[in-house]
């Protein structure tokens, strides 16, 4: 059986966040791509489907995207450094309930990505008992 490829694409503008949330995301098995806007993403459903998109707030209107945002609220995550109440409900009203803060801590991103659906189960890295030495954790859900 063909093992499918799980995208994920990164939106935000400052290159050292990209850079390790681009590590942090090929270590749980991602192919990870680094868009500039969310135009890049109308033409890939496919990859899409599979995958996840995370996005800095500050770097996209959504009301710009807003067609794309609605279709593919279940792929999203979002980050901020500051995430007040107003912001939160204006999310859920697009269908956004996966938001962060930033700076992104690996664990949190890690949980955020258990919520959502994907057709096989990921496996996060944990450390292992020798120096190094990097083990598989299965997802729980």
């Amino acid at each position: 059986m063909k093992k499918r490829i799980r995208w994920a694409f990164i939106l935000d503008k400052d290159e050292f966040v990209r850079l390790s949330l681009s590590k942090i995301l090929k270590k749980y098995g991602f192919q990870v791509e680094e868009v500039e806007d969310l135009s890049h993403l109308e033409n890939r459903k496919k990859e899409i489907r599979e995958g996840m998109i995370l996005a800095d707030l500050e770097l996209e209107s959504i009301d710009k995207w807003l067609p794309l945002v609605r279709k593919w609220n279940d792929r999203f995550i979002l980050m901020s450094p500051l995430i007040p109440d107003e912001l939160k409900e204006r999310l859920k009203q697009f269908g956004i309930h996966r938001i962060i803060k930033k700076p992104v801590e690996p664990g949190i991103l890690r949980k955020v990505i258990r919520g959502i659906p994907f057709s096989e189960e990921i496996k996060f890295p944990i450390s292992g008992k020798k120096r190094g030495e990097i083990q598989v954790q299965p997802e729980r859900r």
